[in-house]
Order: structure tokens, then C-alpha cells, then sequence
């Protein structure tokens, strides 16, 4: 694994962030009943190892062979994962650095306090900021779900766009712009299918594909060329390419290799 070392380190990076954010999950859940606290707590620790496995281990193994749904999930659920605590991590942190700060004061201006802050009604900043932090990252993990699971509920967006400049040749020409399709995260053709439709229903005189037509590699668009062959306009159809689209975020054997990737 020739990415070992920097695998190591962000495993490091995610336990530390695991830890952090489940000290504060323990005193936000310390209320709760003692089921409901358990099942919180191997929910939160069943979805964080199963993130760190998949970090250490899906570099080694060739996840082609893998059906294409598990592995969209187990990336999602990776990357929302991480994403999610380090969000909440922030709260937590600010919420650290200032209770350090009164801390400090409290030492240095008064020594009568020991350091300890003094508790008024209601809930505390404390508590505040930490349900606060889980609210932020467990929004963000939902909608990083739920847009995996809504991947095909297309929507048309109709921009008119008027200028005075405007060569007379262009007024009345439709284009549909097509853009982030991201083929291989697609496993439903039929769904592909639709919105191909979709496109084709609204009549346009030029189809214009603006990059990130797959995650990673060509091959993903293998299975839908016969579905998006369908789409035609009378100017033509055109495409430029997106980041995902040369092949970056992949470990090719050789230069040669991701060069015949573009072809």
C-alpha cells in the first residue's frame, strides 16, 4: 500500500476526532435513559470503525469487484462521517477555548472562585455549544444521505437570459446545460433513463455537458454510453471535461495508463 504512512496518519487524525467528539456525546447524553445511552454509543461507535476499516483497508483491495451501490455508500458514509465530526468539532473546540480562558481568569482575578465557573438558570453555554455542534455535523451527515439516496429526482432550473447585446441569431435558442452527472454513482438505468427524457422533453437546439461526467474513470460511463446516446439537439451536443474527469483522485500503474484513460 504505497499510501500507508498518510493512511496511518488521517487514521490517527479521525480517533483523536472520534474520541473528541464522543466525550461530549457522553455528557449531552448523560440525561438519557441507560438503553437509550447504549444504543447510542455502539450506533456511534459501530458507523466510526466501520469509516476507519474502510479508510485503511479499500486502498488495498481492488473495490471494483464490490457492487457499485455498497461502495457509493461506504464512501459517503466515510467521507459525511468525517466531515460531520469535525464540524461538530469546532463548536466543541470554541466552547474549550473559552471555558480555558475563564478558567485562566479565574486563576489570575479570582482566586475566591478557584478557576470554577459560577452556574446560573437554564441550560448552559457549555451544553448550548455542544448541542449546537451535534445539530451542525448531524445536519450535514443527513443531507449528505439523503442526497445520496435522491441522486435521480431531477430538476429543471429555466434561466432566461436577456441582454441587450444579444446577437439576433441567439434569441429563442434553447440550451440545456448538463452538468456533475457523475455516472459512477449511478445503479439505476432506468432512473438514468428518465432524465435523459427529461432533457430531450424540453426541445433544446444545443446540449452542452459542463465536466464531472464520472467520479473517477471512463469505464463508469460504460454502462449508460447507450442511454445518453439518445440525447440530441439539432446545434449539436458538446462536453468539456471536469476534474473527476482526468482521472486524478485514481493510482495509476503508469502515465500511460491514465493518458488511455482520456481516450
Amino acid at each position: 500500500m504505497r499510501n500507508l504512512p498518510f493512511s496511518l496518519v488521517l487514521v490517527a487524525v479521525m480517533l483523536l476526532l472520534d474520541f473528541y467528539v464522543f466525550s461530549v456525546l457522553k455528557v449531552v447524553a448523560h440525561g438519557a435513559g441507560p438503553r437509550t445511552r447504549a444504543t447510542i454509543f455502539i450506533v456511534y461507535w459501530c458507523l466510526s470503525v466501520l469509516a476507519l476499516v474502510a479508510l485503511l483497508f479499500m486502498p488495498a483491495i481492488n473495490t471494483s469487484a464490490l457492487p457499485k451501490g455498497l461502495r457509493n455508500a461506504l464512501f459517503v458514509t466515510m467521507v459525511g462521517l468525517f466531515f460531520a465530526k469535525l464540524i461538530a468539532a469546532l463548536f466543541f473546540l470554541i466552547d474549550d477555548i473559552r471555558r480555558g480562558f475563564q478558567w485562566v481568569a479565574g486563576r489570575l482575578f479570582f482566586s475566591n472562585t478557584e478557576g470554577q465557573q459560577i452556574q446560573g438558570g437554564g441550560i448552559s453555554r457549555s451544553l448550548f455549544l455542544s448541542w449546537l455542534g451535534l445539530a451542525a455535523g448531524g445536519t450535514l451527515f443527513t443531507s449528505l444521505l439523503y442526497g445520496m439516496g435522491n441522486k435521480y429526482a431531477y430538476r429543471v432550473h429555466r434561466v432566461p437570459l436577456r441582454f441587450p447585446n444579444l446577437p439576433v441569431a441567439f434569441r429563442g435558442l434553447r440550451v440545456v446545460q448538463l452538468s456533475d452527472i457523475h455516472s459512477g454513482s449511478f445503479t439505476d438505468k432506468a432512473a438514468v433513463a428518465r432524465g435523459v427524457q427529461k432533457v430531450l422533453d424540453l426541445k433544446p437546439d444545443l446540449i452542452l455537458f459542463t465536466g464531472d461526467i464520472v467520479n473517477n474513470t471512463a469505464d463508469e460511463m460504460n454502462d449508460f454510453i447507450g442511454v445518453f446516446k439518445k440525447l440530441q439537439a439539432p446545434m449539436g451536443v458538446f462536453s468539456v471535461l471536469g476534474n473527476h474527469d482526468y482521472g486524478d483522485y485514481v493510482q495509476w500503474p503508469s502515465a500511460e495508463a491514465k493518458k488511455a484513460n482520456l481516450e
